[in-house]
């Protein structure tokens, strides 16, 4: 497993307690089905497999490797978490409360069988899906949204590239590059995730990241706030 993978645990604890949202359009709900099994989505992204249940379950899905958008709609009070896993992976994708619509990026690094745990307290909707392929972005472009949510595919050239970020959240922000494969972008230390990989409360700066092949990169955001990230 390569190091890109074996971070997402530690990057998984400091993802807590934050208020969702997301710049894309609400989910559409599909036709009611029993509680806990596979349906069928149609939207307008390349859906692998969508889910929808009540309250807390655990469910296998069997997913290839690369990176996937996690769409995530809850309809609760209480706390609302979900993660992934298997023997050898685990990643909490989301850790919020009350009701949420979210958008999440998750790198998964071998072709398998994988458990998805969802704890809620009310009804819940869930969709697993590769992202658009068709005309990424390319920069300079500039992102805006609030709470939890991805870019779905941008087009990098290798060589550096500026992430000026702006939150407005009091809580946790981070900002992560997933490469296509499903791997992170790591800073020259080979430690942290880039473009941020932790920071606490309202934030504004700008970090110049080492893009290590021409290719298609997909930005992960979390924050409880208004966030703005523009690249250059």
């Amino acid at each position: 497993m390569n190091k890109s993978h074996i971070l997402i645990t530690s990057i998984g604890i400091v993802m807590f307690s934050l208020c969702a949202g997301c710049t894309e359009p609400p989910l559409e709900h599909p036709s009611i089905t029993p509680v806990g099994t596979p349906i069928p989505v149609v939207t307008g992204t390349p859906v692998m497999v969508g889910y929808q249940g009540s309250s807390t379950m655990s469910l296998q899905t069997d997913l290839d490797d690369g990176v996937y958008l996690v769409r995530m709609e809850n309809n609760g009070t209480g706390p609302f978490l979900v993660g992934i896993e298997n023997k050898q992976y685990y990643q909490q994708v989301i850790r919020s409360d009350g009701d949420v619509q979210a958008t999440q990026a998750i790198g998964i690094p071998v072709a398998g069988a994988y458990l998805m745990n969802v704890t809620s307290d009310g009804t819940w909707y869930i969709t697993i899906a590769r992202p658009e392929t068709n005309s990424p972005e390319t920069p300079p472009l500039t992102l805006n949204g609030t709470g939890y949510s991805a870019s779905g595919y941008i087009t990098l050239p290798a060589g550096t590239t500026s992430f000026a970020m702006e939150n407005h959240g009091s809580g946790p922000f981070a900002v992560y590059l997933y490469n296509e494969t499903g791997g992170f972008v790591f800073d020259p230390t080979g430690t942290y995730v880039q473009p941020l990989h932790y920071h606490m409360g309202q934030y504004n700066g700008t970090v110049t990241v080492a893009i290590p092949e021409d290719g298609r990169y997909v930005l992960s955001i979390i924050s409880d706030g208004a966030w703005r990230v523009a690249v250059a």
